[in-house]
């Protein structure tokens, strides 16, 4: 049976946060809407299926025997929706109104808009960056440096983040679209990890699809909770991942400076964080992650370390 909204959640050893998740999509949004849940698992260890089977039998779950990672997972659920829209969201978000119901008026009354994005707010409920223009060298150096209030124009300041507005891409925190564009721009790259979102939109918008930012739908995202649970994965797929949307979309002068400044950026990081590791196991354990880094910068893994 079709639905209006197919809801694809990737789950990794985050169970409290995608039962809040769920328990909150359900109280607003059951009678709005013909949806339907799945949840793909990445080899949870913490209780996540049991609790997810008890709590909500109705729930489709697809249990991975290994972590395949975010984007793969994603495209597993996706092969088996039956919306006409997709929401792509993390577990590790939170409610607070029919936001789902929100995007999906929109989009039926905007039937130009093929990817839109909500609103995203911090646990404490101020402002959330989920919305991009496409990465360059400027902005890599900028990052590296800690000189973010260089980089207004990539966090589209230009704006007001009350009113919709055409974007480049967004976090992969929360995406609504059309299901039959994959047939025209294909699933995520299961390639990429920590930009596949972006990698997404980009290929998105060559085809000459548009995006849309719709903050009249607001969600809350407890950000970055299973990339806690791992630093080296996390911080050096997004320096190899950068690297490989580079190789893919641009010309080689500009892969191989990003390839030099990822370089420099590894180095520079674990230069930083070694100094700080002393006062907090958490910089010891980025300082570490870096290490790891550094010496595949020039040869990137071609799918997920």
């Amino acid at each position: 049976m079709t639905k209006e909204v197919s809801i694809v959640i990737v789950n990794y050893n985050v169970k409290d946060f995608l039962l809040t998740c769920i328990t909150s999509f359900e109280k607003f949004h059951k009678g709005k809407l013909e949806y339907e849940i799945i949840v793909v698992d990445n080899a949870s260890t913490d209780g996540s299926k049991e609790a997810l089977k008890s709590a909500f039998p109705e729930i489709l779950i697809i249990a991975n025997a290994n972590n395949r990672g975010f984007p793969s997972a994603n495209n597993q659920g996706f092969a088996i929706a039956r919306g006409k829209y997709i929401f792509m969201l993390n577990p590790d978000t939170e409610f607070m109104d029919d936001s789902v119901f929100k995007l999906y008026s929109y989009c039926e009354a905007q039937v130009e808009a093929m990817i839109v994005a909500p609103k995203l707010l911090n646990t404490d409920k101020t402002f959330q960056q989920s919305v991009w223009r496409y990465p360059n060298l400027r902005t890599i150096f900028c990052e590296t440096h800690y000189l973010n209030f260089l980089l207004n124009h990539k966090n589209y300041k230009d704006k007001s983040f009350d009113v919709p507005f055409e974007a480049e891409s967004f976090s992969g925190a929360a995406i609504f679209f059309r299901k039959d564009i994959l047939e025209m721009i294909g699933d995520l790259d299961e390639t990429m990890f920590w930009i596949e979102d972006v990698e997404f939109c980009y290929r998105a918008h060559k085809a000459g699809l548009k995006l849309m930012y719709y903050p009249q739908a607001q969600i809350i995202h407890h950000i970055g909770q299973s990339a806690k649970k791992n630093y080296t994965v996390s911080l050096s797929n997004q320096v190899f991942n950068k690297i490989k949307f580079f190789r893919k979309h641009y010309n080689k002068i500009r892969w191989f400076l990003v390839i030099c400044l990822s370089f420099y950026h590894c180095l520079f990081k674990l230069i930083v964080f070694s100094i700080l590791s002393p006062f907090s196991p958490v910089f010891f354990k980025k300082a570490k992650a870096y290490l790891y880094t550094i010496p595949r910068v020039f040869n990137p893994p071609v799918g997920i370390e």
